[in-house]
């Protein structure tokens, strides 16, 4: 049995790994990154890119807007990795993008030096990337996480690998705790270790404040703020998360080029887990602490949920992990018990469970912002003691029993939901 110190360590590092700052959608981003780290061992001038990608990641990138070029598609993000992808930047790889930059990517796309394919039998999140000229051919494999480079192959030869091992990185290690080892964890580490939630909320804020400022995106987070301002919707914490999360997305999904904290990889889960805490927060006489806590484990429970769920999947993952994420922060925030934390990711489940993710792009701005007020309002209404029974439809008689049943239902019910999508898309 692992002891508590341990235990501490290892819920620290997990979160850490994948709460890093992200410029773009993860998805493209991943591919660029893949392409920068072939660029970076390919001696010369690239003449062509093969980009295999995983069925999610290609549903994922085919319509949300690339940082800084108004326009989607895998072969472009690929492209701009190549031409100045700065590798050291990680999921910021694509910082450097400009006009020059954009123009040389395009003609490499109109060119069709780049060929994208899909590819079966993959983890979620999966990249393959061969690039050659005349005299070299590179190949990278990206696996698992969206930074995570597994291998490299120079003219066929290993020159780079980094296999994870799964027992000591699988989410399955998570599964053998509940809610309550999680709380108490978030309650008795060191303050000082959490220095990274201060960035986050930072980072998260200004995404959001500059998506109302320039109204990005689909421009909601902007109306919701200028319906405040008109008393057409309320001044509550229930809106605020809604504009907040909103506004983020917008300018994320709109190709805004400042630093998103992702959650469990994700930015738009990031926003999610984040910004519904904070509005909830910058309502109440709440010590910051308090908040940081909250936070940390809004984002261990996102990565709970997505141990079962998967790192990509069929359902909104801002709705059923970042969300139930939020919900049970917020609960533990205000002063709930267990058991109204317990009731307040099972109220979640029991609403937004039926979200489908169809792709990454400017309408998941509606879906985080509905994930955003619900948090609260779930929340809330478990603090009140207002909790959804046990044992109903697809709920459990615990939380931990219902997001086990999530995760049955995302892989066995909805195994074929993410090709039927995926042939919508290019139908």
């Amino acid at each position: 049995m692992m002891d508590k110190k341990d235990f501490e360590d290892t819920l620290l590092k997990m979160v850490k790994k994948e709460t890093i700052p992200a410029i773009g959608c993860t998805e493209p981003v991943a591919v660029a990154y893949a392409s920068a780290v072939a660029k970076k061992y390919l001696n010369g001038k690239v003449n062509k890119i093969r980009v295999n990608v995983s069925l999610n990641i290609f549903k994922n990138g085919k319509f949300v807007i690339i940082p800084k070029t108004s326009e989607s598609g895998l072969e472009l993000a690929a492209a701009l990795g190549a031409v100045c992808g700065v590798v050291e930047e990680g999921l910021c790889v694509l910082k450097n993008v400009n006009e020059e930059y954009i123009k040389i990517a395009k003609n490499m796309v109109k060119e069709e030096k780049i060929i994208l394919l899909m590819e079966n039998n993959t983890p979620h999140v999966y990249v393959k990337v061969v690039m050659e000229n005349e005299k070299n051919n590179v190949e990278v494999i990206l696996k698992d996480s969206h930074d995570h480079i597994e291998k490299v192959k120079l003219n066929g030869k290993v020159v780079y690998e980094d296999v994870l091992d799964e027992e000591k990185n699988s989410s399955d290690f998570l599964k053998q705790f509940t809610l309550k080892e999680f709380r108490e964890i978030c309650e008795s580490i060191s303050i000082e270790k959490l220095d990274f939630i201060e960035d986050g909320i930072e980072m998260n804020k200004a995404a959001a404040e500059k998506g109302i400022e320039h109204k990005s995106g689909l421009g909601l987070g902007c109306g919701l703020s200028k319906f405040q301002q008109e008393g057409k919707v309320g001044n509550n914490p229930f809106m605020k998360a809604r504009i907040l999360t909103a506004a983020g997305a917008d300018f994320r999904m709109g190709g805004g080029d400042c630093p998103i904290m992702t959650s469990g990889g994700s930015g738009n889960q990031g926003l999610g887990v984040i910004l519904p805490i904070v509005a909830v927060y910058e309502y109440g006489d709440i010590e910051r602490e308090k908040l940081i806590r909250a936070i940390f484990y809004g984002h261990i429970i996102n990565k709970f949920v997505k141990s079962y769920v998967g790192k990509l999947s069929a359902l909104c993952g801002c709705a059923i992990s970042a969300g139930v994420g939020a919900s049970a922060a917020i609960t533990w925030m205000l002063g709930g018990n267990d058991e109204q934390i317990s009731g307040s990711v099972q109220n979640m489940l029991a609403n937004l469970t039926g979200m489908v993710c169809d792709g990454a792009k400017e309408t998941c701005t509606l879906k985080l912002s509905t994930s955003a007020g619900e948090a609260v309002l779930s929340s809330y209404l478990a603090l009140d003691n207002i909790i959804v029974k046990p044992d109903n439809g697809i709920l459990g008689t615990t939380a931990e029993e219902t997001i086990e049943n999530i995760g049955v239902l995302s892989s066995k019910g909805m195994s074929n939901t993410d090709k039927v999508i995926v042939d919508i898309m290019n139908s």
